[in-house]
């Protein structure tokens, strides 16, 4: 009976994909993210950019890769880099040493509308841990779909991918 019992359970726990078996690996970790829109954009890509990286937040109903922290950023004073006559990692890179910024801080620079949309992710960290990762053109409307997709899932996976690995540049 106690084996009955015990594989009803783990297939009950292996069907739902908020069981104790998911709850059981470690929480995301924290990382201070936020996004730098070009400032050409209108105000919905603006807002559908942030849409985007607060979906990829843990607390959310889809879960989360990252658990966010307070940057105490102004995303405004990075806009300028994604029109900077130079490198826009180096303009973000200089912003952040300036301020003295230190652990797993990401700046995403974020670009274009629609099915022209791009991040560059960018961390504290000298250069990227992987290139890439940190650079990534997707479908902004398909990222913040209601309607999951393979589509969505792999924008989301990218997106993610992007936060993360300039977070590892950054060092935890």
């Amino acid at each position: 009976m106690k084996r009955i019992l015990v594989a009803v359970g783990l297939c009950a726990a292996l069907a739902a994909p908020g069981s104790a078996l998911a709850q059981a690996g470690p929480p995301p970790p924290p990382v201070k993210a936020l996004v730098a829109a070009d400032p050409h954009l209108d105000m919905a890509s603006r807002l559908y950019h942030e849409a985007f990286l607060q979906s990829l937040q843990a607390g959310g109903p889809s879960g989360g890769w990252f658990t966010p922290l307070p940057s105490g950023l102004d995303p405004a004073e990075f806009e300028h880099c994604t029109r900077s006559a130079q490198d826009a990692r180096t303009c973000v890179s200089r912003l952040l040493a300036k301020k003295q910024i230190v652990g797993p801080t990401v700046v995403v620079l974020a670009f274009g509308r629609g099915a022209d949309a791009r991040w560059l992710c960018i961390g504290t960290g000298p250069r990227p841990t992987s290139p890439d990762r940190q650079s990534i053109r997707f479908d902004l409307d398909t990222a913040v779909a209601a309607v999951s997709s393979p589509e969505r899932m792999e924008t989301r996976a990218a997106g993610a991918g992007c936060v993360m690995a300039a977070a590892a540049e950054s060092g935890w």
